[in-house]
């Protein structure tokens, strides 16, 4: 009856040892596994087109570059032809100016001449009025026939006929010097004037011709200042995509790790499901040629009976213990904490905290603690960033598949990090020391959950309080 009994034990509690086995060994089931691998398949190619989006978006911003670079050598040209022309305008100034200066000492000149001339006809005006004034007290041409008729003979005659013509020249002297002295006075000053307008005009011109040309070097300058306003932009949309083009690259390998982590995790269920499923068909045969034999001896069958019993009562415990466990672990959040201290800003709309005055979305939550403060990973996953970016300054991200979903997490504003990219994280670990990097305002942990991968307009932020 022993040998009998032993055997029949034997087989059952191997049965019970084996089926037992992947009830405590795996939380998650074939589908769970083959849920993860089809999303993290749908988020590589996602992150293929975003690399191929963020490609294009560099190729542009480098030929928008090239054009902005090329008008900025066209503006420079006609710069350095507005520059040309403004010095040839300033020569010219200058030449006026110093024409300008010439004809006044030229009118200085003769303002003296001037004055002279003036005096020399104030004298002949005065000797013609005293002519005047006798011929018209004595009657004019009468004297001067008188004079002829008081000759004494001919030669008489002929001499005071050729005083008279002399006194009459003298006269015609006087009065024509006069005459030509008073024009040329006229003719001088107004040549002079002449000059000094035109030379006058010619300066007014070439000052509203620099005026011009500086208008348009003023503009050009402009220009030249908005098209290196505009390059800078790019440079930075360029900085900006190459940045998220790492980022997306590094994501791909993540992606492609956890991948083939749930692949092993997948081969590994479905090696042992098969060797559970043998040996539970073995323990059936072996319990069924059991129970054949047992008919021979109701002692036998009662032993096996009350074994059996036994086996099915712990597989019954573990298997309740297995569930109790698995429910409390899914109702203890999917995140854990990464850091102690206290929460100084939270998720949404807030002031700006460098005082502009301005409001925006804080698209995580702070957590703020002294330098060194050690960060811990939330989950398991893998490393995707671990470098700096534009305002976290020191930053880790990581990449996590759970429940079948993509997540990522993110560090920011480290003073020292511990992992680098592709490197695999267990929940709990530590990973860096809080810090005060790029555009912080204190020693504290920016941390944000993103539904999905990180990508730059933070589209995927949700409140990481959700998940603790």
């Amino acid at each position: 009856m022993k040998k009998m009994i032993k055997p029949v034990l034997v087989a059952v509690l191997a049965a019970g040892a084996i089926l037992h086995t992947p009830i405590h060994t795996f939380a998650k089931s074939s589908s769970d596994i083959q849920s993860e691998i089809d999303d993290l398949q749908k988020k590589q190619e996602e992150n293929s087109n975003k690399q191929s989006e963020l490609e294009g978006q560099i190729n542009n911003a480098e030929s928008e570059q090239s054009d902005n670079l090329a008008e900025q050598d066209n503006l420079l040209a006609k710069l350095d032809d507005l520059n040309n022309q403004i010095d040839k305008n300033e020569n010219a100034l200058n030449d006026k100016e110093d024409e300008i200066t010439e004809t006044n000492e030229k009118i200085e000149k003769i303002s003296g001449e001037i004055v002279e001339t003036e005096d020399d006809i104030d004298k002949r005006e005065d000797k013609l009025s005293d002519r005047l004034v006798s011929i018209q007290q004595n009657g004019g041409d009468v004297q001067y026939l008188q004079v002829l008729m008081g000759s004494k003979n001919f030669g008489d005659m002929v001499n005071r006929l050729n005083a008279v013509t002399t006194i009459m020249d003298s006269d015609k002297e006087l009065l024509n010097g006069y005459i030509q002295a008073k024009q040329k006075l006229e003719d001088q000053k107004q040549q002079r004037e002449d000059e000094k307008q035109n030379l006058q005009d010619q300066k007014d011109k070439l000052v509203d011709i620099k005026s011009d040309l500086k208008a348009q070097a003023s503009e050009q300058e402009d220009l030249k200042q908005q098209l290196e306003d505009e390059y800078s932009k790019l440079e930075d949309q360029i900085l900006s995509a190459e940045e998220q083009k790492e980022l997306a690259a590094n994501q791909a390998e993540a992606l492609r790790l956890a991948q083939e982590d749930a692949e092993s995790e997948q081969a590994d269920l479905a090696a042992q499901e098969k060797a559970a499923a043998e040996a539970k068909a073995a323990a059936a045969a072996a319990q069924k040629a059991a129970e054949s034999k047992q008919e021979s001896s109701s002692s036998s069958s009662k032993s096996s009976s009350s074994s059996k019993s036994s086996s099915s009562s712990k597989a019954s415990n573990s298997s309740s213990s297995s569930s109790s466990s698995s429910a409390k672990s899914a109702q203890a959040g999917i995140f854990s904490w990464p850091a102690q201290g206290r929460l100084s800003s939270g998720f949404g709309v807030r002031n700006d905290p460098f005082g502009s005055g301005s409001t925006g979305n804080h698209y995580g939550q702070d957590i703020a603690n002294a330098t060194g403060t050690p960060i811990h990973a939330a989950a398991d996953g893998r490393v995707s960033r671990s470098g700096t970016m534009n305002g976290y300054g020191n930053v880790i991200i990581v990449t996590h598949s759970i429940n079948g979903r993509t997540y990522e997490t993110l560090y920011g504003h480290l003073s020292s990090r511990e992992v680098s990219v592709g490197e695999k994280v267990s929940r709990g670990q530590e990973i860096a020391k809080m810090g005060n990097t790029g555009a912080s305002t204190g020693s504290h942990l920016h941390f944000e959950i993103h539904e999905g991968t990180w990508n730059g307009a933070k589209s995927n932020a949700v409140d990481p309080m959700k998940y603790f």
